[in-house]
């Protein structure tokens, strides 16, 4: 299963202006692979940074309690409020349309 998750911070606690932070930040982020692969986690993509204090990453794994073993080990929801969405990929997601029954 694929998980898109959106890390959301405010400007206070940003690595780009918080020492604290960013030092935690410089030491976790090399080792985030090793993390990820630990926790049975695979990054599919990301995780992409921007100015608007957002962090975003595409995972898989076979249970949720090993993306939540992994943001804990790397530490996000340390500085991040982390929102954890369950997401189908646009194939798997047409599948199911299709074998919905529509209600209007």
């Amino acid at each position: 299963m694929h998980f898109v998750l959106l890390a959301t911070h405010d400007p206070e606690v940003c690595p780009t202006a918080n020492a604290t932070t960013r030092d935690l930040l410089l030491k976790t982020a090399p080792d985030m692979p090793n993390l990820a692969q630990k926790a049975g986690v695979d990054i599919v993509a990301g995780p992409f940074v921007n100015r608007e204090h957002v962090v975003v990453a595409v995972v898989q794994s076979d249970k949720i309690e090993n993306v939540d073993r992994f943001l804990m080990e790397a530490r996000l929801p340390h500085w991040n409020r982390v929102r954890v969405l369950p997401s189908l990929t646009m194939e798997e997601g047409l599948a199911e349309v299709e074998a919905q029954t529509p209600i209007f």
